[in-house]
């Protein structure tokens, strides 16, 4: 699943890269999810096992279960300009 999850967000990357900042600011209640440096999100909590979106200077985390991943995926697809629809067909890709 991790695999598939930074398949997609590389590819959210490619089509949306002036507007992929926004997704920076997806959080959860205690971690950040997205930064642009390794060091900021393991700064942000423990075992967050951060690896870097490919072709992209992003950083996410990836210790988080599948059903997280997924509201990840619904999250940055609504920030890139998605509606309800697409975010959910963006989402079962995982």
């Amino acid at each position: 699943a991790v695999g598939r999850f930074l398949l997609i967000l590389a590819a959210l990357y490619r089509v949306h890269n002036q507007q992929f900042v926004k997704v920076t600011e997806i959080r959860g209640r205690d971690r950040l999810y997205f930064a642009a440096s390794e060091s900021e999100l393991s700064a942000s909590g423990s075992s967050t096992k951060p690896r870097q979106i490919p072709e992209s200077p992003y950083w996410v985390i990836t210790n988080s279960n599948t059903t997280r991943k997924k509201m990840m995926l619904t999250e940055v697809s609504i920030a890139l300009g998605y509606d309800e629809a697409d975010s959910a067909k963006i989402r079962e890709m995982l």
